[in-house]
Formats: structure tokens, C-alpha cells, sequence
């Protein structure tokens, strides 16, 4: 802009100057003829005629006669130039706000749409409904066909848009595969909900014929209406939100924004941040619950649990933590910051008890796992015998040569391994068959309760059988009465675990219950065992 302006001034002076010049002559015409001054040169080019003054006049007169014609010529060239310049720079304008690709409005013109439709809402009142669309897997239309068709698809989506969006609607793309309706201020709540679905139908069509086959895409669209009280950044953050909460829930459907689900996710990401930090400082810690020797009653183990007390929320549920830690890559942190902490605790106790640690699937899929495990225990001096780390079968059902390759390290090492929640899966015989377990554990859902649920009863029946014919020991979870106690003891359950000896506990009671509680352990009554013979025959 500022280089157009001064060529248009350099203009201006051109044509100042050269009209200038020529005033002075239309001026200086009349002045020389009321002075004789051409009859004087008349003569005076007569009485020297050796000096060829008159061919110098005419010299001089084509001289002029040629300046005439450059400066109409040049002032033609420059006014030229100059229009070529301005559509160069309306061109340039044009471009900056709109999307070179699909020619519509981009992300930035957008913006500044909707900084002048919420200025007018808090003139006017007025809603203003938007639709953000996201299209769904388009980056698979670039690498199956290539950019030129997924260029080609975008440019039919901006048309459909503007097709649907209709005179009084304006379309935007906002970046990648997203775009943005504006509809017209007369459209009601309901009615954006219809175009919304218009247009999941209409880009679900056939969109591009490639030469082989038509591309078929789906599309998620966020409805959020426009608050006089939103700034345009807060308003793209919710129209994003309502976008993905289409793309989670509904996918190839619409959704509204929904300020709550918005509030739990912002509370999801600051617990994230939050627990990035923990895992960090070593703020989350184990908590132990007491693993029981059945035909001795006495604890000879415990499971390690991970438990975060968040200096403001309080304490956060496991289950909340422990799956965000999934989200962000950080669980094999966790687990490892958890297990170096319950180990350096562990060998100085009173009692060289086993520690259970459960191993996620997504951290035993890391490579390093077993690499990291042995350097822990290098760096604690915790025995590698008194560690079993405890195993699901989804963590293994992927691969089971590469799981087994990796148990047979951890046993190597003088580690148990442990199948943890046997039968609750899909391939929990196969896992036996394939995998060198030395023990299992039986889910809670099999166990608590287990003297009211004859299926119950002969499931875990048949377990521990299956389980004694292939050498392992077996473990019973979720005892939470005496009545379940009895019926473990009866089957040969070798250990018990259970709310009915203790729930988990901080390091620092574990050390006092070892010298009491824990030695006063609840024991089934011979009267209760019997009862869960009769109910077993």
C-alpha cells in the first residue's frame, strides 16, 4: 500500500512539471510575439546565414514536437501502470481474506467477521447461530488419492456449503479440513439444526470422481450460538469444542455445544497438567493392600496401588488418573515413579513381604519395560524375587509371542508374573496355553458373593482346578465377607485379598498393622466351611 501511494504522488509531480512547463510556453508565446522577437531572429539568422541558425530552430521546434508526444505517451504508460497496480493490490486484499483454494473466507477474515456480528449483538440483541464442520478421516483421501484430488474435494465441500448456507449465510475455511456456516440472522435454533443435517447428507454424497471411484467422506458439524458476552477467541474455542463433542458422539452427525461437558473437559485438562507434575514431584504414591496366605492366615504379600491426593481437589480416583495418564503418555512414568517409591519402602520392612505392581497394557507394550524394571531394582536393592508384576490379558492378547518373549525376561530376573482379572476376558485359556504365568488371579465379579451364585461358585470351581493342573497358584480377590473366605478355602485357594482383611493403606500404617492387626487376621468359621462344602456338592 505505502509503495502504490508514492508512485501515485511521483504521478502527480510528472504530470505537474510537465504541465508546468507547457504553461510557461503558452504563456512566453504571446510575450515573444508583442517583443518582435521572431522578426529579430528572422533577421539576425539572415545576416548570419554561415552560422545555420534556422536549422537549428527547426531543431528546435522537433525537439518540442517530440517532448510533446513522450509526455503524452509517458503520462498514458504511468496512468497504465498505476490501474495495474490497484487491481493488483484490490487482488491482494481480495486474497488476504479469502481462502486461495476454495475462494471463500479465511480463518482470518472469519474472525473479524465475528468480532462485527458480536459487536452488533451487543447493539441489536440478535442470535447468531454458527455451524464449525470438521470433515472426518480426509487426511486418508490425500494419502489413498493423492493432494490434487483432496484439493479437488475440498473446493466441491466449499461449494455444497455455499449452497446450503443459501444468500444470506457466509462460509469460511478455517484451516486443513474445517470449515464454518454463519447463517442469516433470521434463522432460528431449529432451522440450523435442519441445514446441520443437510449438510452431513449433502457432503456425505460422492464427492470427486478420481478415475477408478467417487471419494465418500463424513462430516461433524458443532452448533454454538453467539453470546454478546464471548470474545471471537472464547467463541472458537466453543465452536471447536461442540465440533470434537460431534466427532466423539456423533460422528457424521451434528451436536450442540454443551457448557458442562465444555466444563469437564477443562477440568480433565487441568487435572492432565496437574498430574504431569505430580508424576514429576513424585506425588503420587502406592498405597498397599494386605495379600493373604489362606492355609496359614497370615499376610505374606501386598498389592501395590497408585493413590494421588491433589493439593486442592482432594483425593482423585484412580480410575480418573490413572486413564489420563494413558491420554498424555505419561502412565509409564506413573507406574515407574509409583513402584521405585513402593520398593525403597518395602525392603526395609519388618517382614520381607512380596509387592504385586499391575503393569498397564499400554505401558507394557514399551519397549524398555523390562529394561527399566531391572534398573529399578538395581537403583533400590529390592530383591527381584519379592516383586510379582501383574498382568491382564488385554496387555498381551495383541502379540503373544512378543508378550512372551517379554514375561520370560521378567522371569529371568527372578520376577513372578501374575494374570490378573482371569476371566473376564475373550481369550483368558489361550493366555494359559501360550504365556509362562506362575499364577492368576481371579476377578472380584467371580468371588464377591460367592456362596449366593451357584454360576459363580462353579466357575471359580472349575478355575481352580484348571489352575492346579497347570502348576499355578492361585489367587481370589474381592473377599469382602467371611462367607466368601470359606467358600476360597474349601476350593484350595492358595491367597485371598479383600476388603474383609483391609483396604489399601498408606506405607505408614502398613508398618503399624504389621505388628498388630495384621497379625489377628479373620478366619472362616469350620461351621462356614462346611456349609460351602454342602453347597458345593
Amino acid at each position: 500500500m505505502q509503495v502504490l501511494s508514492r508512485f501515485k504522488k511521483k504521478i502527480r509531480w510528472h504530470h505537474v512539471v510537465h504541465g508546468g512547463v507547457f504553461l510557461l510556453a503558452l504563456v512566453m508565446w504571446p510575450v515573444l510575439g508583442a517583443l518582435d522577437l521572431f522578426e529579430a531572429f528572422y533577421e539576425f539568422s539572415r545576416g548570419h546565414e554561415d552560422w545555420e541558425l534556422d536549422e537549428l530552430a527547426m531543431l528546435a521546434l522537433l525537439l518540442t514536437f517530440a517532448l510533446l508526444f513522450s509526455v503524452i505517451y509517458q503520462g498514458h504508460h504511468l496512468r497504465r501502470i498505476a490501474a495495474e497496480r490497484e487491481a493488483l493490490s484490490a487482488r491482494a486484499k481480495a486474497n488476504a481474506r479469502h481462502d486461495p483454494l476454495t475462494g471463500v473466507l479465511n480463518r482470518r477474515s472469519f474472525l473479524d467477521m465475528v468480532d462485527q456480528v458480536l459487536q452488533a449483538k451487543n447493539s441489536h440483541g440478535e442470535r447468531r447461530y454458527i455451524a464449525f464442520l470438521g470433515l472426518d478421516k480426509f487426511k486418508h483421501v490425500n494419502n489413498l488419492h493423492g493432494h490434487e484430488v483432496g484439493d479437488a474435494v475440498l473446493v466441491e465441500v466449499a461449494e455444497r456449503l455455499k449452497t446450503e448456507a443459501g444468500t444470506g449465510g457466509i462460509v469460511a475455511r478455517l484451516g486443513g479440513d474445517e470449515f464454518a456456516v454463519v447463517f442469516d440472522p433470521l434463522v432460528t435454533a431449529g432451522r440450523a439444526e435442519r441445514v446441520a443435517q443437510r449438510l452431513v447428507h449433502e457432503i456425505g454424497k460422492p464427492l470427486v470422481n478420481n478415475k477408478k471411484d467417487n471419494v465418500h467422506l463424513g462430516v461433524s458439524v458443532g452448533l454454538v450460538t453467539l453470546r454478546a458476552d464471548d470474545s471471537a477467541t472464547e467463541f472458537m474455542r466453543c465452536a471447536e469444542k461442540a465440533m470434537h463433542m460431534a466427532k466423539e458422539h456423533a460422528r457424521g452427525g451434528f451436536a450442540w455445544y454443551d457448557a458442562e461437558l465444555d466444563r469437564q473437559s477443562l477440568d480433565r485438562e487441568q487435572i492432565a497438567s496437574d498430574l504431569r507434575e505430580a508424576i514429576a514431584n513424585d506425588e503420587v504414591v502406592p498405597w498397599f493392600q494386605p495379600i493373604v496366605e489362606i492355609d496359614q492366615n497370615k499376610v505374606s504379600g501386598v498389592e501395590v496401588l497408585a493413590r494421588w491426593e491433589h493439593p486442592e481437589r482432594g483425593f482423585i480416583p484412580p480410575a480418573v488418573f490413572i486413564e489420563i495418564a494413558e491420554d498424555i503418555g505419561r502412565i509409564g512414568a506413573l507406574g515407574l515413579s509409583v513402584l521405585r517409591q513402593a520398593c525403597l519402602q518395602a525392603k526395609d520392612w519388618s517382614r520381607p513381604l512380596t509387592i504385586s505392581f499391575n503393569v498397564s497394557g499400554v505401558q507394557f507394550k514399551d519397549p524398555a519395560l523390562v529394561s527399566s524394571i531391572r534398573l529399578l531394582l538395581e537403583g533400590t536393592g529390592f530383591p527381584a524375587k519379592r516383586l510379582i508384576v501383574e498382568i491382564t490379558e488385554n496387555s498381551v492378547i495383541d502379540d503373544f509371542n512378543v508378550a512372551r518373549e517379554k514375561l520370560e525376561e521378567l522371569k529371568e530376573l527372578g520376577i513372578g508374573v501374575a494374570l490378573d482379572d482371569f476371566g473376564t476376558g475373550y481369550s483368558s485359556l489361550a493366555c494359559l496355553q501360550n504365556l509362562p504365568f506362575d499364577r492368576l488371579k481371579i476377578d472380584r465379579s467371580f468371588v464377591t458373593g460367592i456362596s449366593d451364585q451357584p454360576q459363580s461358585q462353579k466357575i471359580v470351581s472349575g478355575i481352580v482346578r484348571l489352575a492346579q493342573g497347570l502348576n499355578l497358584e492361585v489367587t481370589a480377590e474381592g473377599i469382602e465377607t467371611l462367607e466368601d473366605l470359606a467358600y476360597v478355602t474349601y476350593l484350595d485357594c492358595n491367597r485371598a485379598q479383600g476388603f474383609l482383611f483391609d483396604k489399601a493403606i498408606p506405607e505408614e500404617q502398613l508398618v503399624a498393622h504389621l505388628e498388630k492387626k495384621w497379625l489377628e487376621l479373620p478366619t472362616a468359621p469350620q461351621s462356614l466351611s462346611k456349609a460351602a462344602s454342602k453347597t458345593r456338592n
